[in-house]
């Protein structure tokens, strides 16, 4: 490889991360820049270090936006842990004896509503953690899976199996959806609220 060629694959490179190629040049210091670095401003390419040169007191911060990296309200948060510790109370003994008193005691093969309640516990959780960036869906998945561990649970309290009296896991599932279902409908609201 001739000389000049070495020197000009070497100024491909990014000031920053010199094992990323070059995207574009800091319009203010002409730095190179990889594709993180570059930062679109007003139709200039700017690497952080020169932001707050070109921006003054309009930056918020040192890093550049990142819209894919939303984090979620503390009450869609708080909806899916709600939602992880009723799938995590289907685990214990939903009964005092018999049917459903052993380890996952709300997974019967035999129909009961602690399955109902075990179901949309799981399947609302599922889908609220593969929902991360999408809050409305994850909103309507806590919703759903509240209510229907919410109804399942106090069902399962209401009429246990046969010949038994329910234990302590319904009622934490029960507390646990009702808030569920509570944080997702505070966190749609406070979510629209902020819009207007």
């Amino acid at each position: 490889m001739p000389t000049d060629e070495r020197a000009t694959k070497s100024a491909e490179r990014c000031a920053s991360h010199p094992s990323r190629a070059t995207v574009g040049v800091c319009d203010v210091c002409g730095r190179p820049l990889c594709l993180e670095c570059a930062v679109p401003v007003r139709g200039r390419v700017l690497g952080s270090e020169c932001l707050a040169e070109v921006l003054g007191d309009d930056i918020g911060g040192s890093e550049p936006p990142r819209p894919w990296r939303k984090k979620r309200a503390v009450a869609d948060r708080a909806a899916g842990v709600l939602l992880a510790i009723v799938t995590l109370a289907s685990l214990l003994p939903w009964t005092r004896f018999s049917t459903g008193s052993g380890f996952a005691g709300a997974w019967a093969i035999d129909g009961r509503w602690s399955m109902l309640a075990a179901g949309g516990a799981a399947v609302g959780l599922g889908v609220w953690l593969a929902s991360s960036a999408r809050s409305a869906v994850a909103r309507i998945a806590a919703v759903t899976g509240g209510a229907v561990a919410s109804a399942g649970s106090l069902l399962a309290i209401v009429n246990p199996p046969p010949f038994t009296k329910p234990a302590a896991a319904p009622w934490i599932a029960l507390v646990a959806g009702a808030s569920a279902l509570v944080a997702a409908v505070v966190g749609g609201i406070r979510s629209n609220a902020s819009r207007d």
